[in-house]
């Protein structure tokens, strides 16, 4: 009976050690700053993604109401902010017509724990001028 307690004992000790060790790594969280887009006549839309994290990002994400936006190139940049917080702005691009006006757009970045953000902007009109149909923000 008694090596029974103690083997009870040993291992509601490693339990804790290992939830100890393990939940400081997991609990990074990742901030997305901000999410801006402009969608053009010609069919060009570009999205830019700021985001924060004490690990790396590994991916940005869009989704323009409840649709995956599909096919869009995604290149990521890290840069160092003051405060020694690093950031990672990701600018998305397509080719194809993604948002219009009363468009939802959600952006989901991941780290390289799988944890991930979102951040959501509404799509309005744009400046015809300038040949944008919408903005995003």
């Amino acid at each position: 009976m008694r090596s029974r307690t103690k083997r009870g004992v040993i291992v509601a000790v490693l339990v804790v050690l290992l939830a100890g060790l393990v939940a400081p790594a997991v609990a990074a969280d990742v901030n997305v700053v901000s999410v801006a887009a402009s969608q053009f006549d010609s069919g060009f839309f570009i999205a830019l993604v700021t985001a924060t994290s004490a690990n790396a990002l590994v991916d940005a994400q869009l989704i323009v109401n409840s649709t995956p936006v599909t096919g869009a190139t995604v290149e990521a940049y890290a840069i160092d902010l003051p405060g020694s917080v690093d950031a990672t702005i990701f600018k998305i691009t397509t080719t194809v017509n993604t948002v219009k006006p009363g468009d939802t757009l959600t952006a989901i970045v991941t780290d390289v724990n799988l944890s991930h953000g979102t951040r959501t902007a509404v799509c309005g009109r744009g400046i015809p001028g300038l040949r944008i149909t919408s903005i995003c923000k």
